[in-house]
């Protein structure tokens, strides 16, 4: 069995229900890109960002932009944005555990309406 790999620039390839509102970092890279039937979406990326400062600035701009954005209990304590909207039954961005080489992985589950 052949296995293979291809790294792709987030820029050049997001999936089409990903708020525009959501400035993706320059240096993403995409790691995981599914679609599940026709309404499961899950992709996620590679970046050096600071995630901190990322994640505030997409909760301010998802919840100005109508994507009401909804905090759990749990979202307090990790990095995680909750978030619904037009075409977009529910969505949840999380932070997986950095990377070897200090990167952070973002993934991004959404079901569509």
């Amino acid at each position: 069995m052949l296995a293979a790999s291809a790294v792709v620039y987030a820029d050049e390839h997001l999936q089409d229900w990903i708020p525009d509102v959501l400035t993706i970092p320059e240096d993403a890279e995409v790691v995981t890109d599914r679609a599940i039937g026709s309404t499961v979406r899950m992709f996620s990326i590679a970046t050096g960002a600071d995630v901190d400062a990322l994640f505030a600035e997409w909760e301010e701009s998802l919840s100005g932009n109508g994507y009401p954005v909804t905090q759990g209990a749990d979202d307090l304590l990790d990095h995680s944005i909750e978030f619904s909207g037009p075409g977009i039954a529910n969505a949840k961005i999380i932070v997986a555990p950095t990377t070897e080489d200090g990167r952070s992985v973002i993934e991004f589950d959404a079901t569509l309406d």
